[in-house]
């Protein structure tokens, strides 16, 4: 007889790890007969609708990118200059600000456990670009509105505001594009919508802002099956809804069971946790009993994240039954040390 093999969870990349809707795909899988054509390009009118439709603003407000990591690049190469990020976050803004030459600023925003957006006024003042990530990963923390509208008063340049698990948060400043004139907004479908494989995201600003950064994008940027999956998946928004509701209440649940083991998980808005650990030495103990026991989670010393110390693991949120597991090793991790 064949040895029953061990599931391996895996919880490191944050991706929607839930089944997506069955019909949805059988009727995604229909347009694969159509794949030897080319998708939509330039203008991508059709998606730029769709996609406004579903963020309430008007299709001149929207450019599709393939994945909201091409929204990292074109913003970074129609905006050069000095670049302020606030660390830890994700790493795709430095990884971008270095692959095209500019000087940048990481400001720790973490002191004692609690992230904190802390730009001065003048490094506002100098910069060219302003990352902003909300909720921000790897933390999962919320940038209250508030500080989202004092860094645009005060900055000068550009302010991009990552809004990838806006889902999840249900928090946006979509409405400010009006406003002001220096915000730009990505979104994603990777991490909500579960298309990270297709690679589907994209830039919300006013019109001259979209104009802009649409020059510094290729004319076939989204590919056909993400240009299709985008209307497809919008049917569908009352079962993801539910999904992420569901993922809420297993992060909460996740969070607390952490805490109560005496590590320290952060209070996140997104569908990943951040775990504290003692120090460096303790977390690679704990990070290889997880492997051990065939669960893959993503430790601070990864290159996902700019600026996260050695004592960090980050747990993407999967299934129900998958956190119990991870609580269930860690358990068995205390008792033995």
């Amino acid at each position: 007889m064949k040895p029953i093999e061990k599931e391996k969870i895996f919880l490191t990349q944050s991706y929607f790890k839930y089944p997506l809707p069955e019909e949805m795909l059988k009727e995604l899988s229909e347009e694969l007969k159509d794949i030897n054509r080319y998708p939509s390009g330039g203008e991508y009118a059709k998606l730029r609708q769709v996609l406004a439709e579903y963020v309430g603003v008007n299709k001149e407000n929207i450019l599709p990118a393939n994945g909201s990591d091409e929204v990292i690049e074109i913003v970074s190469r129609a905006y050069k200059g000095e670049v302020l990020i606030p660390i830890p976050t994700f790493s795709q803004y430095e990884i971008s600000a270095d692959r095209n030459g500019l000087p940048k600023i990481l400001v720790n925003c973490l002191r004692d456990g609690e992230y904190v957006v802390n730009y001065s006024t003048q490094q506002l003042k100098s910069a060219s670009l302003v990352w902003l990530c909300n909720p921000n990963n790897p933390t999962g923390t919320r940038v209250p509105r508030e500080k989202i509208i004092d860094i645009l008063q005060r900055a000068e340049g550009m302010v991009v505001v990552d809004e990838c698990n806006y889902e999840y948060l249900g928090e946006t400043v979509i409405d400010l594009i009006g406003k002001y004139e220096n915000l730009v907004i990505s979104r994603s479908f990777s991490k909500n919508f579960g298309l990270a494989g297709l690679r589907l995201g994209f830039a919300i600003s006013n019109p001259k802002n979209i104009k802009k950064l649409a020059a510094f994008g290729q004319n076939f940027r989204v590919n056909r099956m993400a240009e299709k999956a985008a209307t497809k998946v919008l049917k569908y928004l009352n079962y993801y809804q539910e999904v992420w509701e569901k993922m809420k209440r297993v992060k909460d649940k996740f969070v607390w069971q952490i805490n109560e083991m005496g590590f320290s998980a952060y209070d996140s808005k997104a569908n990943f946790v951040l775990v504290e650990f003692k120090d460096k030495e303790e977390t690679e103990r704990v990070w290889e009993y997880l492997k051990e026991k065939d669960i893959y989670a993503l430790p601070g010393w990864e290159d996902e994240f700019s600026g996260l110390g050695d004592q960090f693991i980050r747990f993407t949120i999967g299934e129900e039954r998958e956190m119990d597991r991870v609580v269930e090793v860690l358990s068995d991790y205390v008792k033995r040390n």
